[in-house]
């Protein structure tokens, strides 16, 4: 999957915040401050992600709506894997060990990742242990 720049990647988070098809308003009011553009740069992200596949546009009377044709799970699950290919050579305790030692991973982000992957062991029982 082809991964997207930061802001294409903003403008996609806001277009799934907004749960359903939104026009290019609704989409905007779901962009973080640092991301409000202007009314032409927004349209021609959404045009560049309708050309990577990522949209789907439809003419609904004098507006246009967006419809995301990627789910966030699967963007996110693609990209992060991607990431961790390239820069840990898939290890992943390489990419949790660097979050920790650079302060970005907390002991008590520690203690919540070590419980939920506790509860997702026991609700996956068919776990790959390689």
């Amino acid at each position: 999957m082809e991964q997207l720049s930061r802001s294409e990647e903003q403008v996609m988070v806001a277009l799934w915040a907004c749960e359903q098809a939104a026009t290019r308003r609704q989409i905007a009011a779901n962009l973080p401050p640092k991301c409000r553009w202007a009314d032409s740069t927004l349209l021609n992200f959404l045009l560049r992600l309708e050309k990577k596949h990522f949209v789907r546009t439809e003419k609904q009377g004098n507006k246009n709506l967006y419809t995301p044709l990627v789910r966030r799970l699967t963007y996110c699950g693609a990209v992060s894997s991607a990431h961790l290919q390239t820069l840990y050579g898939g290890d992943l305790r390489k990419m949790v060990r660097a979050l920790a030692d650079t302060g970005r991973l907390t002991y008590a982000d520690t203690e919540r990742l070590l419980r939920w992957l506790g509860e997702y062991q026991t609700e996956n029982p068919e776990y790959d242990y390689e």
